[in-house]
């Protein structure tokens, strides 16, 4: 085969020409390479998309929940209620008659409340190329004794954005907000007086991170890394494997774009069989009986389950500062965490959630679901499996003594997550993400704690 460009005296017996075949390779190479180039752009894009997506939700949310409290309170109610629909993808599935189910795992119905402003919707929004709906729902909530005694008191909004189109690479039915409002003219039905801190309900926002409790902020995440063992002390900084260290940060602020790319796993020492690198984020192992786990105690040594720091994870607040004086929870929790099955695997799984408060080195279970367990539960049938899903889990909850929890200077409100045994497999928990920014808010009287 002659060489393109040359001619054989001209050769002589070299390889100074390209042959045909040399040329097709060439241009194979470059084609693949182009490829390669094409898809590391079409990600970024769609990174791109989702967190514009992200941010104008977020807007919308707060700005829908902050023009409703600013309603004088007999008008925070629907103006006609929603009628039930069957598609899941859509909020009003969770409409049964007159009533609405604040939990979207089919828990919490709560009266809904009308002959108010608040429009139920749908009604559309646009901002730039990110398109939607917005649904509003108002029902009647019980309200904790130290504010107002049981009665129309309190009502609970609940906000919800549903997305046109979402991004390749998260699965997002729809994103909430929920809030309450209190009656102003409500007295309290036990000590009539002031509520702690005043009668204003604040939420507060608290972000999941990969730091650890001994810093005095978030860290930008560095790459993969081994599970974080948090069973034990902040003071014993990060620590893996089976002996005791530092819980992962509870953060109040949303991850900074500079952790956008890439997702980053966790728990690189929990690998799927099948596929180790579908994995990213926290993969928590099945634990036993969640009223066996030892999610409130703080470990002082190795456990005699090795694998007991995989199967339960801990995050705490840095420790209140003394001017945040009479922080109070109300009572009122919503969780959201973005999560998937190990694998895709289609498989049940149930969740459990600890709230608690370290006082003085110990972990205190003092929150307690309806006064009965002192975790929370949320099961998936199945667990989500087709890419990162958030869900929602929304918690009433008094303190082990009844009524509200105080959160005094030098204390730690934590979280702790395990996955309950009679799960068929663990799950996957992304976090300190923009795009996937589990998180908790709790509402709050008093004066919310800023950290440096």
């Amino acid at each position: 085969m002659r060489a393109i460009g040359a001619s054989a005296a001209g050769r002589g017996g070299g390889e100074d020409g390209l042959t045909v075949v040399e040329v097709i390779v060439a241009g194979m190479i470059l084609v693949v390479g182009s490829l390669g180039v094409l898809g590391m752009v079409d990600t970024a894009t769609r990174n791109t998309f989702r967190v514009e997506q992200s941010q104008a939700v977020a807007n919308v949310l707060q700005r829908e929940m902050e023009e409703i409290k600013a309603l004088p309170y007999e008008e925070i109610a629907m103006t006609t209620l929603p009628s039930q629909v069957s598609d899941e993808d859509n909020p009003n599935s969770r409409v049964v008659g007159t009533a609405f189910y604040t939990n979207r795992n089919g828990t919490g119905l709560k009266p809904l409340i009308s002959g108010g402003s608040v429009a139920p919707g749908p009604e559309s929004f646009e901002v730039e190329d990110v398109k939607g709906s917005v649904h509003r729902y108002v029902v009647w909530d019980n309200c904790i004794p130290s504010l107002c005694d049981d009665g129309e008191f309190l009502k609970r909004v609940i906000v919800v954005v549903r997305l046109d189109t979402t991004a390749s690479g998260g699965v997002r039915r729809y994103q909430e907000i929920q809030g309450q409002v209190i009656d102003p003219e409500a007295e309290p039905s036990e000590n009539p007086g002031p509520a702690p801190g005043g009668g204003s309900v604040t939420p507060w926002l608290l972000w999941l991170t990969d730091t650890t409790c001994e810093k005095s902020s978030r860290l930008e995440i560095e790459g993969d890394h081994l599970a974080h063992n948090t069973r034990g002390e902040c003071s014993s900084g990060l620590k893996t494997g089976n002996d005791p260290g530092a819980p992962d940060l509870l953060w109040p602020s949303a991850p900074p774009l500079t952790l956008e790319t890439p997702v980053y796993d966790y728990a690189t020492d929990v690998e799927p069989l099948g596929s180790p690198d579908h994995d990213k984020g926290l993969q928590l192992m099945v634990g036993s009986d969640c009223g066996a786990m030892p999610a409130t105690a703080v470990a002082s040594g190795p456990d005699g389950d090795g694998d007991m720091f995989r199967k339960l994870h801990k995050w705490i607040t840095p420790p209140i500062p003394s001017a945040s004086t009479d922080l109070t929870l109300t009572g009122d929790a919503t969780l959201s965490l973005w999560t998937q099955s190990i694998e895709g695997g289609v498989y049940a799984a149930q969740m459990c959630v600890w709230l608690f408060v370290r006082k003085a080195g110990a972990d205190v279970a003092v929150v307690q679901p309806l006064k009965s367990l002192p975790y929370f539960t949320y099961s998936g049938s199945p667990w989500p499996s087709a890419g990162w899903t958030e869900i929602t889990m929304s918690f009433d909850f008094d303190a082990a003594t009844g009524g509200e929890v105080v959160l005094p200077p030098g204390s730690r409100l934590g979280l702790a997550l395990s996955v309950d045994d009679g799960s068929k497999s663990g799950v996957q928990i992304l976090y300190d993400e923009p795009s996937f920014d589990s998180r908790i808010q709790l509402n709050t009287t008093g004066t919310l704690p800023t950290w440096p």
